[in-house]
């Protein structure tokens, strides 16, 4: 369990060392829905602090190294969980995305790491409604495990104005789909970013090989 997510009883820090004793007082609702589907939770990973950075360094836990490079970092702020999960210690690890949360620890670890639509994974229980760019979900090892999160955690909950009915089947229905025509967009800047030539050339590089 990422340690920004609220789980009852356990640390609930921020990851700060303003709020190093405090304790949550409430499930999440994604770890309620987890708990009720069996979900072996063994303890919080690392994030770093408040979500505000890409990479999981604190005052509070020091440095999470990443697996594969422990020169590297696995990103952040679910740096913690991506390193858990690309490491071998769990199976899949909770995560949040406002700003790339899950997408960039899994894009560092190698992971699957989908930031799905705002509401599909209801926040909450005690959360502002606001902002809509914050979701939950999970940082896994393959598909076929994230769709079974989403079959587990997904779908409307009344405290949550602008959750989403739920959708049933996301693993079941994984290879029914026929792709055959199907063309994909690379673009390594998303239309507007400053990045360097030197990544712009390994994206159009791994895109290249991924579609061949």
């Amino acid at each position: 369990v990422k340690e920004l997510q609220n789980f009852d009883g356990w640390p609930e820090t921020g990851p700060s060392l303003v709020f190093k004793d405090r304790v949550s007082q409430f499930d999440g609702t994604m770890i309620q829905r987890l708990k009720a589907a069996g979900a072996n939770l063994i303890g919080l990973s690392t994030a770093s602090e408040f979500g505000g950075l890409n990479c999981s360094t604190t005052k509070l836990n020091g440095i999470t190294r990443n697996p594969w490079n422990y020169d590297l970092t696995p990103g952040g702020s679910s740096g913690g969980s991506a390193a858990a999960v690309a490491g071998g210690i769990v199976t899949l690890g909770t995560g949040g995305d406002g700003g790339g949360s899950i997408r960039i620890p899994a894009g560092f670890c190698g992971l699957v790491g989908m930031k799905g639509t705002a509401g599909r994974i209801p926040r909450g229980p005690h959360t502002g409604i606001g902002p809509l760019t914050v979701v939950s979900g999970c940082l896994s090892r393959s598909v076929r495990d994230s769709a079974r999160w989403y079959d587990v955690c997904a779908g409307f909950a009344p405290h949550a104005p602008y959750s989403l009915p739920k959708e049933e089947g996301w693993e079941a229905q994984l290879g029914t789909t026929d792709f055959s025509g199907a063309r994909v967009v690379v673009s390594p800047d998303l239309g507007s970013a400053v990045i360097s030539d030197a990544v712009r050339e390994k994206v159009l590089q791994t895109a290249a090989t991924i579609i061949e």
